[in-house]
This record gives C-alpha cells, sequence and structure tokens, in this order.
C-alpha cells in the first residue's frame, strides 16, 4: 500500500470540498472521513476506489448538483465512459483520478459540453493537495453574472464576447476550480502595489 497516495487522496479530497463549499455546495455530510477509509478503498482493488465518490447538493434549496467520481480508467476507455452517460444539464461532474490530466481528458470535456451539455471536469489527485485558490500567486477569479457581463461589456464597449481575450475551456486548472464554461466572462483581480489591484476580463472560449 502506497501511504503517499493515500495522503495525496486525503488532502485532495479536503481541498476539493472547500472548494464546492466555496461554490454553494452542501459539504457537511462528507467532511467526516479518515485516511483509513481511503485505505481500504485503495486496498480492495478493482473498484473500489469509486466507493469514495459522492453527491453534493446545492444549498440554497436549487435541484443543481455535483457528482464526484473517483475514478480509475485507462486512456483507452475514457473516451466511451460517458458514451451512455444520461443528458443531466442540471448537474456537474468532477472526475478525481490518480493519473496526470492530458489533452484526451481536456478534449472529452469540451466536446461533451458542446454536444450533449454536459459538465464535465477532469481532476488529478496530487494537483489539489494544496488548494491554488489560496496560493498567493493566484489572483481571485470571479464569474460574472450576465448583469454584470452586460455591464462590462457596455463600458467597454465590446460587442461581442469573441472579442474579448480568451481563456480556453478546461485547459485553465483556475477555470475548472472555479466551475466556469464556455460563454462565460471571469473576472480577475490581481494585486499591484502601484495601484492597489488590476483589473482584468476574460471570456472562456470553446
Amino acid at each position: 500500500m502506497n501511504f503517499s497516495d493515500i495522503e495525496d487522496i486525503y488532502r485532495s479530497r479536503v481541498t476539493l470540498l472547500d472548494i464546492l463549499d466555496e461554490r454553494g455546495y452542501d459539504t457537511a455530510p462528507f467532511r467526516k472521513f479518515s485516511p483509513h477509509e481511503i485505505a481500504i478503498a485503495l486496498a480492495s482493488g478493482g473498484d473500489s476506489f469509486n466507493s469514495l465518490s459522492f453527491t453534493a447538493k446545492k444549498l440554497d434549496g436549487s435541484d443543481k448538483f455535483c457528482q464526484v467520481q473517483y475514478l480509475k480508467i485507462t486512456r483507452q476507455k475514457v473516451s466511451t465512459y460517458f458514451d451512455d452517460y444520461p443528458d443531466i444539464t442540471k448537474a456537474e461532474t468532477i472526475v478525481m483520478m490518480m493519473e496526470p490530466v492530458i489533452e484526451i481528458h481536456h478534449q472529452l470535456a469540451l466536446t461533451l459540453f458542446n454536444t450533449k451539455k454536459i459538465y464535465v471536469s477532469f481532476f488529478s489527485v496530487d494537483h489539489l493537495v494544496n488548494n491554488p485558490l489560496k496560493h498567493f500567486l493566484v489572483p481571485k477569479h470571479e464569474i460574472l453574472t450576465e448583469e454584470q457581463e452586460e455591464a462590462v461589456m457596455k463600458k467597454f464597449h465590446i460587442v461581442s464576447k469573441s472579442k474579448m481575450p480568451l481563456i480556453r475551456y478546461h485547459w485553465d486548472p483556475i477555470v475548472r476550480i472555479i466551475g466556469a464554461v464556455p460563454g462565460n466572462i471571469i473576472k480577475i483581480t490581481r494585486p499591484s502595489q502601484s495601484c492597489g489591484e488590476n483589473i482584468y476580463y476574460r471570456c472562456i472560449s470553446a
């Protein structure tokens, strides 16, 4: 048994719950877990890694929810794994893997969003051992509401979102963490020694 894997999964799960909590999901039912629970899941082999999966509901009472799946899946099978996945537009799926996130995951996430409006994001466990949003080099990222988008586009005389600087959907890890999808406008606030803060706007591209 690899104790490093157990620690990585445990710490990344804490980070993921904190991220979902910030995004308005009810994470309280999933906070009570231990490294021992993870060790049992890993030791059992097979699909037992998936036993760590859970579904979190929104705290605002809406019918939106987030499915977190812990998967061990080969690169060959990942492209067909979601073929029979139901069209659930009110849900998002976060896939936690021991393997690194590579181009096939980025492409699959974009294809699923464009063809089925299914929002799936892939994360490597070791990349969430620490919360990237809390790193001092990562500026604040916010998803604008429709009203805020209209105000920004009017202020800067932007006639189309395609004219804005772009961030590629799913390729950018912070975009995945905050739950942004193609078409969203992101406000990025970066501290500045000369003027206090600099504000940038980026549109998520498909």
